[in-house]
């Protein structure tokens, strides 16, 4: 074991010291929440021009209302002034005005509207585009007119504005669970699976290149003169976990900062008191350590396999897409009828841990299933970490670009314990 804990007080040290780490730790979470900022912004941004469409305040309006539908023919505009629209004695009319820029638009409503529920537009833009929208002002007129003729009670159902107060009862003892609780028992597996998402994601990369690049630089003959394998392995494993804990602490911590100030300050626009179950958050911890170790050591794997870091990129690709791989079917871990594929990725090795999170989110994770996934994800952990030690043994000097499976997995197993 000294040996193994000078690997880590190495490793951890010598990265600690190297301002590309602290640089690397700094810059995501800043990059991180430039992005997030620009992304709501623009996406606010664009939503917002969608949905108010075309400005009409500085247009003329014309509209033919054959089947005497409209009750109201003026409304007010986004300069928050009255705006009537100029009534045409027919459809041909008006028309022309608007291609003799008379008027910027012309409504019609055929004398079938009320069968056929369509209305007739008709502009001459300066440039023609798919995204323009000009059907805001006769869809103000049609609303007003409609609402003048239902009852309240019809109004507040046609605009989903209907209240619904929902009791829920707990399956264990009958109490009722309140939002607090509820949004208190997600919130544990969705920041889980963020952390471990910011895990893969950011640091999978360098977790392979710090086996790879001792074997370009021809240290790993010098280690194996002095080291057992082993020790090597499972230093070189449980360093790159702290380390990337460090990285993870770097970013959350300001986030957790940033939440308390804006609790105490009362800038949270919503008032929900979230209280946290102490078992809950102790197993999903447990939960993300041991998946970050299982994705600790397949990437450990994939670096003594390969002899260069571009073949390690290439297998590590692989890698990823096994481990996010319950993303693409997360409709089904939402569904609360678990199918015989969702239960495959909740207990296959790579995919496992974000699996395992997801049905935790979505609750239709019991208590047992997740002491089962862990014990899943700890055992297959420890095997990949025995494999990359096995492997390790054999191919610490190769120089060859070319793997080979049959030559490794060949050998007998009583190299494991060496």
């Amino acid at each position: 074991m000294s040996k193994t804990w000078q690997v880590i007080r190495f490793e951890v040290i010598r990265s600690l010291k190297k301002p590309s780490f602290w640089l690397a730790a700094l810059l995501v979470p800043i990059l991180l929440g430039f992005y997030i900022f620009i992304a709501a912004l623009s996406g606010y941004n664009a939503g917002e021009a969608i949905e108010a469409g075309v400005d009409t305040a500085d247009m003329t309006l014309g509209v033919f209302d054959e089947a005497k539908y409209l009750a109201i023919k003026t409304f007010v505009n986004t300069k928050e002034e009255k705006q009537e629209l100029k009534d045409y004695p027919s459809k041909e009319a008006g028309i022309s005005d608007v291609k003799n820029d008379k008027i910027d638009i012309f409504y019609y409503l055929p004398a079938k509207f009320a069968e056929e529920h369509t209305v007739e537009i008709y502009v001459k833009p300066d440039t023609v585009s798919v995204f323009n929208d000009y059907a805001n002002p006769i869809r103000s007129l049609l609303s007003a007119t409609a609402l003048s003729e239902v009852s309240p009670a019809n109004l507040a159902v046609i605009t989903n504005s209907v209240g619904y107060n929902t009791t829920t009862f707990s399956a264990d003892d009958n109490h009722e669970v309140d939002a607090s609780e509820a949004i208190s028992k997600i919130a544990i597996p969705a920041i889980g699976l963020a952390m471990f998402y910011i895990l893969i994601v950011v640091l999978g990369n360098r977790l392979t290149a710090a086996m790879v690049e001792e074997k370009e630089n021809r240290i790993s003959e010098l280690i194996l003169t002095s080291i057992k394998p082993i020790n090597l392995i499972v230093g070189k494993i449980v360093s790159l976990m702290i380390l990337g804990i460090i990285q993870l602490l770097v970013l959350i911590i300001p986030l957790i900062i940033t939440y308390i100030v804006a609790l105490r300050y009362d800038a949270i626009p919503f008032n929900i008191s979230l209280t946290f179950d102490a078992t809950l958050i102790a197993e999903y911890l447990i939960l993300l350590l041991v998946s970050y170790f299982l994705f600790t050591s397949l990437c450990v794997v994939i670096g003594t396999m390969s002899s260069s870091a571009k073949d390690a990129n290439s297998f590590m690709s692989v890698i990823i897409i096994l481990t996010i791989l319950p993303i693409f079917f997360i409709g089904s871990f939402a569904a609360h009828d678990i199918q015989p594929f969702t239960y495959f990725l909740t207990y296959f090795p790579p995919s496992a841990p974000l699996a395992l999170m997801l049905r935790g989110l979505f609750g239709t994770l019991p208590t047992w299933e997740l002491l089962l996934g862990i014990a899943d994800v700890t055992i297959c952990g420890i095997l990949f970490s025995r494999l990359a030690t096995y492997i390790f043994c054999h191919n610490a000097i190769a120089t060859s670009s070319k793997i080979n499976l049959k030559q490794l997995l060949g050998r007998p197993r009583k190299t494991w314990k060496n």
